[in-house]
Formats: C-alpha cells, sequence, structure tokens
C-alpha cells in the first residue's frame, strides 16, 4: 500500500509483458503442462495458470508471454521464472533459455477514505461514460496520460493504464485534485490529529 496525501494507492495487479529467447511449441507445452488451456480458433495462445506464486500466463508461439495476478516486480520476476524452470524441466525450451521483461500496466484501487463522489457533477465535469444501469463507476479516460479510472459514488477509484508506481502517485495526484477544484466530491476529507 502506498499512502499519498489523504487517500491510499492499493497496487491490485501487475500486468507484465515479456519474451523468453526461445520460440514454443505450444502443443506440446498443452500436453505437458497440467492445467493449461488452449483454444486455437479463438485464441492463438496457451494460457497456463501457475500456483506458487499465483499468477497467470498468456504464452504465445514466438515465445512472447503476459503474465498477469502478481501485485509487485519481485513477485513477477519469481512467476517468470518458476514458469521457466517448468518449461525447462518438461523440455519445451532448452537449459539455455532466458527471458526479458517489463511492467506494462499497473492497476489500482484508490480509496478517498471519509469522501463521496458526486457522479452527475462529475459526468458534467468530465469527459466520462456513466450508464448506472449496466455498470455502478463512471468510466474516464485522462487527456494527459495513459491513465483510466473508474469513479465510484462511495469514493473508490480504480486507475489503469500507467506502468510505474511514482507515475501511478502523480496521476492520482492530479485527478484528486481536479475533483476537488470541480467540486466533484461531496464530503471533504477529514483528517485527524493525535
Amino acid at each position: 500500500m502506498i499512502d499519498v496525501f489523504d487517500f491510499e494507492i492499493t497496487i491490485q495487479n501487475l500486468v507484465l509483458m515479456g519474451a523468453f529467447s526461445e520460440g514454443i511449441d505450444l502443443c506440446a507445452a498443452n500436453s505437458k503442462l497440467a492445467g493449461s488451456r488452449c483454444n486455437w480458433q479463438r485464441f492463438p495462445g496457451l494460457t497456463y495458470k501457475l500456483k506458487n506464486p499465483k499468477a497467470t500466463f498468456l504464452l504465445f508461439r514466438n515465445g512472447k508471454f503476459v503474465c498477469t495476478g502478481v501485485k509487485t516486480k519481485p513477485k513477477g520476476e519469481k512467476a517468470i521464472i518458476t514458469f521457466l524452470e517448468q518449461l525447462k524441466a518438461e523440455n519445451i525450451v532448452s537449459n539455455n533459455c532466458t527471458f526479458e521483461w517489463c511492467v506494462k500496466n499497473l492497476v489500482a484501487s484508490v480509496d478517498l477514505s471519509g469522501a463521496t463522489i458526486s457522479l452527475e457533477q462529475f459526468t458534467t465535469e468530465f469527459d466520462a461514460l456513466y450508464e448506472p444501469d449496466k455498470f455502478p463507476a463512471a468510466i474516464h479516460k485522462t487527456d494527459q496520460s495513459p491513465a483510466t479510472f473508474l469513479v465510484f459514488l462511495t469514493g473508490k477509484l480504480i486507475c489503469s493504464g500507467v506502468a510505474d508506481e511514482e507515475t501511478l502517485k502523480q496521476t492520482v495526484k492530479k485527478f484528486y485534485d481536479q475533483l476537488v477544484e470541480k467540486k466533484a466530491i461531496e464530503k471533504t476529507l477529514t483528517t485527524t490529529t493525535n
């Protein structure tokens, strides 16, 4: 959890992208990796859920992969190493196979503790999609960054689209300031002193 100003940001999921240094025989991988799934007519990759650490991989023939379900970079790297060890143990790749990876996206929840958001005011002041009969949050794509926010009446936000924690903090702070400036926050945050 990252403490920022009068709200908390909690990273819920990292999306990692990377590539093994070798191509993958997906048919062999599907037959040797227990629990793997594929449907070649609908999707050109293989899905595999790693149990420890918990992570889900999408694996492609060219060796590229997407990994989701981890909350920290060290856990992400551990998941990739564990998956590569399994691929080596099953002779799907050689013992010389390596990998490279990066964080592509962070998904974080933001709690504006003690505040509620007027979604009507929010959608008036911001370019947002809000269809309460279909989904309980307004969706807002920021102009200044690749971030997208889900904005809930309860003062909860979901932010996705940024790739590092510092950018995440700055993006959330800027968005929070805009909410205050445009009077979309109905209840002012209160701070207690000890």
